[in-house]
């Protein structure tokens, strides 16, 4: 998962949302959120409060570990002498 669908999931949890763009990461001015025509105005304030509290460098850190866990997985597998990797295997290894 990415960083922006990251911020997409966490804006989609209070207001109704298209999607959103970060632009630059560092400068929040240049992120974007794209509101439903039935976001109320509550909703687009806290989706603005989401932005404004994101924290970009413990999300990152989240997605690396997670990429990390992931990659422990596949070589623990591919390291099994006489395994066939199945369908199963690689759904738990998030590679279909």
């Amino acid at each position: 998962m990415r960083l922006a669908a990251v911020l997409n999931e966490s804006i989609l949890s209070v207001c109704p949302i298209t999607g959103v763009s970060l632009g630059t990461r560092t400068d929040r001015t240049t992120w974007r959120i794209d509101f439903k025509p039935e976001a109320t105005l509550a909703q687009r304030a806290a989706a603005q409060a989401v932005v404004a509290t994101f924290d970009v460098a413990a999300e990152e850190q989240k997605l690396k570990a997670a990429e990390q866990a992931k990659n422990t997985k596949k070589a623990a597998l591919l390291s099994q002498p006489n395994k066939s990797v199945t369908v199963q295997d690689l759904l738990d290894l998030g590679l279909i």
